[in-house]
């Protein structure tokens, strides 16, 4: 069976091969060309030896002095050595006759030199010719032999530049080849069991594939199904304990809201009933009205209930900020007393995408809130924010979709405040909950906040309420505004 630390393993000793086949040729090539460079030296010192023996060879001519002529012989000599000692490298440079015919030109030179100082000077005249002769035989055979050797060196680095280019190239390719293996043995299936989760995160999967026979894939992606399976199982469980739960809570909720009104009900018929006919028309009235009144009570209840159950389908358009707010202050500034100011104190010229009739409920519901907890001037304002900006320092009493606004480009802020009692800092945390109210019994639903929770999630928004420090409850909604505000 194949495995990813296989393939891995592959990849990596074909890349430390690369190196060392690289790395050979370098030493290799360097080696060369350190040899190439002490032969030059050696025909350097030849070279050096040679023009010294000119040299001394004019100055003998010249003044005709013993010291030039032991000097001169000395040179000769060193020559002579050189010759011998380094044959090999100069092999590389002249072939065998060339030497031969070079190494008898120097013992005859140095023959004629130590003739010459035993010679009158008529005859060191003659003499003078032929050596001359011969030593420029032997600066000839030099002069080749350097040409030859920078010839050789020139060569020597022109195929040692090109045999590193081909090292270099093949090791770039087997990098290439590496790097290749690696995106489709290793880095394509792990994409594609990348891509795997991300379609099952938005729930178009049900489980992972294999996307390969690799031994470390095959044991995450059983490990990985196996546990979604008892994921599955556990929400299941959960969602039924939620269920059994979420209908206790509604059906305890529903019951006792109802039962104030009821029971109301039941003793002014039971009045009705045990009074003979001689009851007060009026009083008779008074006990139908009250009746009448909690049975209008009762069937506000239920329409809050439906309200808060029912998730109408959302029609989304595009509506400008100052307009939604002052239409939703114009529904329900008819039903608050004479003494409640309500105030718009400013509003972005920006589009906001909302369904206009459910998000109106937001502000209306959150006016009546404010004046049942004793407000009388309420204040509304509006910006055009960024969630970095605008964000709350403490986001534990946020409740939406916290996700979306954080992610959009620019929100829109709504801050309602209020100047009524507040809320106790222990209810902060509870009042978006279904069927919580701090009112008295049968004065509340507890279902005019969790409402309002709910549209503003519905718009992909989030809310938080606070106290303010002057006194009074702030509400803040953050919702995400569109991309084109003018396109509308």
């Amino acid at each position: 069976m194949s495995s990813l630390r296989g393939k891995i393993l592959t990849s990596y000793i074909l890349s430390k091969v690369a190196l060392l086949i690289f790395a050979t040729v370098v030493i290799a090539d360097l080696h060369y060309l350190q040899t190439q460079i002490m032969e030059g030296e050696v025909v350097n010192a030849f070279s050096e030896v040679t023009q010294d023996i000119r040299r001394d060879e004019k100055n003998l001519f010249l003044y005709n002095e013993r010291a030039d002529y032991e000097q001169l012989l000395n040179e000769i000599a060193i020559a002579l050595r050189s010759l011998v000692d380094a044959r090999q490298a100069f092999l590389e440079l002249a072939s065998p006759e060339e030497l031969r015919s070079a190494d008898a030109a120097l013992m005859q030179y140095r023959a004629e030199i130590e003739r010459y100082v035993d010679l009158t000077p008529t005859q060191q005249e003659a003499a003078q010719q032929t050596i001359r002769a011969l030593g420029h035989k032997i600066s000839v055979f030099v002069k080749e032999l350097r040409a030859r050797e920078r010839t050789t060196l020139v060569e020597t680095l022109r195929m040692a530049v090109w045999t590193l280019l081909i090292a270099l190239l093949t090791v770039i390719l087997l990098g290439v080849a590496s790097a290749v293996f690696m995106a489709r043995q290793i880095v394509r299936p792990l994409r594609n069991l990348e891509d795997q989760l991300d379609s099952l995160a938005e729930g178009n999967e049900q489980q992972l594939t294999l996307p390969s026979r690799d031994g470390e894939i095959r044991s995450f992606v059983h490990h990985f199904n196996s546990m979604l399976n008892r994921l599955r199982a556990q929400q299941n469980q959960l969602r039924q304990n939620e269920k059994a739960a979420a209908l206790g809570v509604l059906v305890s909720g529903v019951a006792h809201e109802l039962n104030n009104p009821l029971s109301n009900i039941s003793t002014s018929i039971q009045l009705l009933m045990e009074d003979d006919d001689n009851t007060d028309p009026a009083l008779a009235r008074q006990w139908m009205a009250h009746i009448d009144g909690e049975s209008e009570r009762a069937r506000r209840i239920v329409r809050r209930l439906l309200d808060s159950v029912r998730h109408p389908k959302l029609h989304l358009q595009g509506h400008r900020v100052p307009t939604l707010i002052e239409s939703s202050v114009q529904l329900v500034i008819r039903q608050l007393p004479a003494n409640v100011h309500v105030r718009i104190e400013s509003a972005p010229e920006r589009t906001v995408w909302v369904d206009r009739e459910r998000f109106q409920q937001v502000f209306i519901n959150l006016i009546r809130n404010a004046v049942d907890a004793g407000a009388m001037n309420i204040r509304i304002h509006a910006e055009d924010s960024t969630w970095s900006r605008s964000m709350p320092p403490n986001t534990d009493r946020l409740v939406g979709d916290i996700t979306q606004v954080s992610l959009a480009e620019r929100v829109l802020v709504i801050r309602i405040d209020d100047d009524g009692v507040g809320i106790s800092p222990e209810h902060l945390a509870q009042i978006f909950d279904p069927f919580f109210t701090t009112r008295k019994s049968g004065d509340g639903t507890g279902l005019g906040l969790y409402l309002v929770e709910e549209i503003v999630s519905e718009h992909y928004g989030c809310i938080a309420a606070d106290n303010r420090t002057e006194g009074g409850t702030r509400f803040t909604i953050w919702l995400p505004l569109a991309q084109e505000p003018d396109s509308l």
